[in-house]
């Protein structure tokens, strides 16, 4: 038979002339391994996202050449035209579809409104030739099908319409699934999926890239060449604001280095006033008063006054500060390359913070050392004292305090002490510094000692205030530890500074123990007896008042002799005594009962418990007892 129609198809074999044709359209048959063959190619050669644009859009155009054939034949409405699609798919042995669900909805003129479809695909000639070239997938491989459903359902309904995959049999599933929806119906949800449907070619995507390579090209090159000057600012022991000056005169962008505190180390390319501006702002923006706020990583912040591309500098996995790039608040997007200046900013800053720490510590040390030797007499005179200390650039003819910082670990098991011995003087000196105080600071007998010269205070009052403040700062960051500070009397001469050494200590050791900071001045007559230099003679005296006390066992001697302290130093008030000893009220009077009835003496009597308590003292300061 030379001819065979199809009626019903309107599809025409001609095998003289080598014809097929379907509606007068000519028509080319082909096996599906050859499609299976051309997808591995091009996922081999173009990659496969283009690959699946390319399908899609391969699709879309069949779709939309066979919607135009169809709404050329006399259909009684626009729905028997789009389920004509299922018809063309079955019939050019794509795949057999099976229609689920499948709403439409017109606009008064009978224009489609919006169009809802959902479907199955079985025996999909895709997801089996992909099968076979590539295995199972992990994404729905039925992009010629989706475009085409696509192509079509859009040409008919006059609007885009956008078809995915849903299962897959590329993926392991019984059955391909689909759903088709108007584009304003997805809201949103189909927009990754219009990437594919653009025809963009492989020359404009090289085009692209080659820009984009270009750029990166140019800013490494200005990145590098910003390195070396501030590498080289580096090298000739320039500071941080000659590093803010290069980089400004660089990249004409204003520059600020800022201490972990967010207050100003150097600046270019900004005003005193315009700092001012934006400081308040910006520490508000941030934290709201609190001065503990970290920035881990390079990020945009921005406030009324300004905004900012800040990074942080850090030094041995410590932040140390920030440096920050200034912007207009109209900018509204940043060159990529300002991040990578400005980390290599960071990187530099490091440097000199390392260089500048290294000979901080070894200065300290120098100057722990010299402290150490003025409170053992080392020195013939104090002439020599003030030549030493003014090669270290100390001003020792200046009236000073010394002080006496203790602490003690509230935990069971501490964490490594020199190590945090380190972390806790680098905080007391930051703590002083930010105060602008010059002092002194040094190690003994397992304290911290520091020589506070009081002529950089305002006034001589303000120094209680500011050591209690300290004691609370060093709390709140080191909250595991107890911190204890006896403080001096006032010294003017610098080679006696081993006395006032000592009434630091004094002071530390007979103060109050619920108390943190004790001032050796307020001791009044009872520390100038403790200070005395005839010891023996007051620890024989105590002995003897306080005999029958140390002739108790071991842990009873201790609660009796701490019970008298507690209750000699609050004056005789029992209900004090009691919350401090943590006792019951019958406890307490047993004790104090007890004690009475050791000494043979009456507490109460005010010279009695004065004539005590000095000798308690007086044990305390010997370091014959000891109250915790």
């Amino acid at each position: 038979m030379s001819n065979q129609t199809f009626p019903e198809t309107s599809l025409h074999l001609s095998e003289r002339e080598g014809i097929i044709q379907l509606d007068d359209e000519r028509i080319v048959l082909t096996s599906s391994a050859v499609f299976g063959t051309l997808r591995k190619d091009l996922a081999e050669n173009i990659g496969n996202e283009r690959m699946k644009g390319f399908l899609i859009r391969y699709g879309w155009n069949l779709g939309v050449n066979d919607a135009k054939r169809a709404l050329k034949k006399d259909f009684s409405s626009i729905e028997e035209v789009l389920r004509q699609g299922s018809v063309f798919h079955a019939l050019k042995g794509y795949t057999k579809a099976k229609t689920t669900k499948f709403q439409i909805h017109f606009h008064p003129d009978k224009k489609v409104e919006d169009v809802h479809v959902e479907g199955i695909w079985y025996s999909s000639y895709e997801a089996e030739e992909n099968s076979k070239q590539f295995g199972v997938e992990k994404h729905p491989v039925c992009h010629t099908l989706i475009g085409y459903a696509s192509g079509y359902y859009s040409t008919v309904c006059g609007h885009t319409v956008i078809f995915k995959e849903i299962a897959c049999k590329g993926t392991g599933d019984p059955v391909c699934r689909y759903i088709g929806k108007s584009l304003h119906c997805w809201q949103g949800k189909a927009d990754e999926e219009l990437n594919y449907y653009e025809n963009q070619t492989i020359v404009k995507e090289l085009e692209v890239a080659y820009n984009m390579l270009l750029e990166e090209r140019n800013n490494l090159e200005k990145a590098a060449i910003i390195h070396e000057r501030l590498t080289e600012e580096v090298i000739n022991g320039n500071d941080l604001q000659s590093i803010a000056a290069a980089v400004y005169e660089t990249t004409s962008c204003p520059l600020l280095i800022e201490n972990t505190y967010f207050e100003k180390l150097a600046c270019a390319g900004i005003t005193d006033e315009e700092y001012a501006k934006i400081e308040a702002g910006f520490k508000e923006l941030l934290h709201q008063g609190d001065d503990k706020v970290t920035i881990k990583e390079t990020k945009r912040l921005k406030d009324e006054q300004h905004q900012r591309l800040i990074t942080p500098i850090r030094l041995q996995k410590k932040i140390l500060g920030y440096c920050s790039f200034i912007y207009e608040t109209s900018v509204r997007d940043f060159p990529k390359v300002d991040s990578m200046i400005l980390e290599r900013a960071a990187t530099v800053c490091s440097l000199y913070l390392l260089n500048e720490k290294t000979s901080f510590e070894a200065m300290e040390r120098m100057k722990g050392h010299f402290l150490e030797q003025i409170l053992n007499g080392y020195f013939p005179s104090k002439q020599e004292i003030l030549k030493r200390g003014g090669y270290m650039n100390i001003d020792l003819s200046l009236s000073f305090r010394m002080i006496v910082l203790t602490y003690q670990s509230r935990q069971s098991h501490p964490v490594n002490e020199l190590f945090f011995h380190e972390q806790l003087m680098e905080t007391i000196f930051h703590y002083f510094k930010r105060q602008k105080v010059q002092l002194v600071t040094g190690q003994r007998d397992g304290n911290i000692i520091l020589l506070i010269q009081t002529d950089s205070l305002t006034t001589e009052k303000k120094l209680p205030e500011l050591c209690s403040c300290l004691i609370d700062h060093l709390g709140g960051v080191y909250p595991a530890y107890l911190f204890r500070m006896g403080v001096s009397t006032k010294g003017k001469q610098i080679e006696q500074a081993a006395t006032y050494y000592k009434e630091a200590i004094i002071a530390l050791k007979i103060g109050a123990h619920n108390e943190t900071l004790f001032l050796f001045e307020n001791l009044g007559v009872t520390g100038i007896l403790l200070s005395s230099q005839d010891k023996e003679a007051v620890k024989q005296k105590a002995h003897y008042l306080l005999g029958p006390l140390f002739e108790s066992e071991g842990a009873k001697k201790n609660e009796l002799v701490k019970t008298l302290y507690i209750f000699l130093s609050n004056g005789g008030n029992l209900e004090k005594t009691m919350n401090d000893l943590s006792l019951s009220m019958s406890g307490l009077r047993y004790r104090v009962e007890k004690i009475e009835s050791l000494l043979d003496k009456d507490l109460r009597d005010p010279q009695v418990s004065y004539e005590l308590l000095l000798t308690l003292k007086a044990l305390i300061v010997a370091g014959d007892i000891t109250i915790l």
